[in-house]
């Protein structure tokens, strides 16, 4: 049976996500309009997702997002945000950092919802992958880039985009990259897999001496500076998330 708590204010959405959901045989929906504290989420059975309005009152959803992942492992229970109109690039960052899942505007249609719910239940390896061109995952990740203070003039920089975006389109290569992510560069670039993965860590030794700290930290809050810079494999992986999120608000 697959939990759903949907917290959000707008009682004719909930009603409209019930009466889908109630069809269902292998759902069981809850819903509430708001949380009078954050922590009062500890007091519900521990749902496999939940439904949260970016603005969820009184403490608005990135609070509520916060408890949750105090609670809840992203393995154990998915976060879907929904938001009535697209978040900023900060704030899309944020939800990400704090451990959002999925983002998805509203309107939205409940068969894609059932769908994504669905997807997001299946085993790491089997993620869904993304039909994004190219260029869209270059527009995506120059901004963040840009804001990291990654150089554009090295190398490592065009292999991590090329990176990306194959990752995007094969996730289950990110648990192999040296067997095949970094050789698919590599035959892109007519290099060795060798010299991509080294490239790599050229540009982001690049990033954490010379770069703006703070974002980096930012956006990756799991590194800590005793830690010093991610693998390019967390790198990656990383930034395949933030591209998923920035692609799910841009349709």
């Amino acid at each position: 049976m697959i939990r759903v708590l949907q917290l959000d204010p707008d009682e004719a959405f909930r009603s409209e996500v019930t009466t889908y959901f109630s069809r269902l045989d292998d759902f069981a929906y809850e819903g509430a309009g708001s949380l009078e504290d954050p922590e009062a989420i500890a007091a519900i059975d521990q749902p496999r997702i939940v439904l949260l309005d970016l603005d969820c009152p009184p403490w608005g959803g990135l609070a509520v997002l916060q408890q949750i992942r105090r609670l809840w492992s992203s393995a154990q229970t998915k976060v879907i945000m929904v938001s009535q109109t697209p978040p900023g690039e900060r704030l899309l960052a944020r939800a990400a950092e704090l451990g959002a899942d999925y983002f998805l505007l509203r309107p939205l249609d409940l068969v894609i919802l059932e769908k994504r719910i669905r997807q997001l239940l299946q085993p790491a390896a089997q993620a869904p992958a993304l039909d994004l061109s190219l260029r869209q995952v270059q527009e995506i990740c120059a901004g963040y880039f840009e804001r990291m203070g990654l150089p554009p003039n090295y190398k490592g920089y065009r292999y991590l985009i090329e990176g990306i975006w194959l990752a995007v389109q094969h996730p289950e290569w990110l648990q192999t990259v040296t067997r095949h992510l970094y050789p698919a560069i590599g035959q892109r670039f007519a290099v060795s897999g060798a010299q991509v993965e080294r490239d790599m860590r050229y540009a982001l030794e690049a990033a954490w001496e010379k770069g703006n700290l703070d974002q980096l930290y930012e956006i990756f809050p799991n590194i800590s500076p005793n830690k010093g810079k991610p693998t390019n494999s967390e790198f990656i992986s990383r930034m395949v998330h933030l591209v998923r999120l920035a692609a799910q608000l841009r349709g």
